[in-house]
């Protein structure tokens, strides 16, 4: 059984952080916030370039992992969760 699709938008922001990881993005469904995400910088080594979920609103799910590879695989894994 295939899933109804999700109105997710999203918005660039600059986050006001003490680190090198400024660039972040909220995401929205259906006009309600439902995370703040941060893009990692290169002090994450390894991990540099992928999002991690810096706040999440409302119905998302309670045991989720926190870096994803893309904005893709978040969303991705985010219609797979329910």
């Amino acid at each position: 059984m295939r899933r109804p699709e999700m109105n997710l938008s999203r918005q660039p922001v600059t986050l006001d952080a003490n680190t090198p990881d400024q660039e972040g993005l909220l995401v929205f469904r259906e006009g309600r916030l439902l995370a703040v995400l941060s893009c990692l910088g290169d002090i994450h080594t390894d991990l540099q370039g992928h999002w991690f979920i810096e706040a999440t609103f409302g119905t998302m799910p309670k045991q989720s992992p926190l870096t994803f590879e893309t904005i893709a695989h978040f969303e991705e894994w985010l219609s797979s969760s329910g």
